[in-house]
């Protein structure tokens, strides 16, 4: 009976497992929690994985038979390899769910060059929306925020002509603050052009009162001034803090190409 057990265990296992690892993948998909780890256009392969890994185990169950030969599980070394071979199989299942990080943290992006990323990494292209509503704010009234993100001050910094033209427009923007005690704070979006593996951060300064009880990698809303100074020709883009507030996670924390 137990070698029997035994045998039966040893068949369902792969099966098991890869339905574990396809309910992990539909879960992450299904909670959001993708959002952070991978760019839109490659969600759906994660998608068609889990769907393949349930096809697999299916066609395993039905292909294939328990193997008939008796073995000697029923022994104190069979159940305990046994057991190891599930728990082999299922830790990275379990970790997976439940030790993935939520968001890239304050080292990983000192580690990634924050400083540097001011216009020497490549912008995503400000979409169609952000420009409409850029224009339709302009046209209603010039005293109102401009919603833009921080690549786009990034972007407008590279042209004369648009700092000319936006320099000095008040503008709202959501990011991620960095080094928020210190002495130069910043507001941060990551760029993601796959995974988290390969994501950016892409920042623009802070100015004015940034006093609050604020921690790294916090999400806030700001409201400012947009200002483009220049020093030794380098331009890097800043607010001159009107307001800053905390806020939610945007439904896409990363931003892409």
């Amino acid at each position: 009976m137990i070698d029997r057990l035994a045998r039966h265990t040893s068949f369902f296992a792969p099966a098991a497992v890869m339905s574990a690892w396809g309910t992990v993948m539909l879960h992450t998909i299904a909670s959001g929690h993708i959002n952070r780890l991978l760019s839109p256009a490659f969600r759906s392969y994660v998608f068609a994985a889990a769907v393949l890994l349930f096809v697999l185990s299916a066609l395993h169950l039905l292909l294939y038979q328990p193997e008939s030969v008796t073995v000697p599980a029923g022994t104190s070394p069979g159940r305990l390899r046994h057991f190891m071979r599930w728990l082999v199989l299922l830790l990275p299942v379990m970790a997976a769910s439940v030790l993935s990080p939520s968001a890239l943290s304050s080292t990983t992006l000192a580690n990634r060059a924050l400083d540097s990323t001011a216009g020497v990494a490549a912008m995503p292209n400000m979409s169609d929306k952000t420009s409409d509503d850029i224009k339709m704010a302009q046209a209603a009234d010039p005293n109102q925020p401009v919603p833009v993100e921080v690549t786009d001050l990034i972007t407008l910094s590279h042209s004369p002509e648009q700092i000319k033209a936006f320099a000095g427009r008040k503008v709202r923007t959501v990011g991620l603050v960095a080094d928020a005690s210190g002495s130069s704070p910043k507001l941060v979006r990551w760029i993601m052009w796959c995974c988290a593996a390969d994501a950016q951060p892409a920042s623009v300064e802070l100015a004015g009162n940034t006093s609050g009880n604020w921690k790294d990698t916090q999400w806030v809303e700001v409201v400012g001034t947009a200002q483009f100074p220049s020093t030794l020709g380098h331009i890097v883009p800043r607010i001159e803090i009107e307001s800053i507030k905390a806020t939610q996670e945007p439904d896409e924390p990363y931003l892409s190409p």
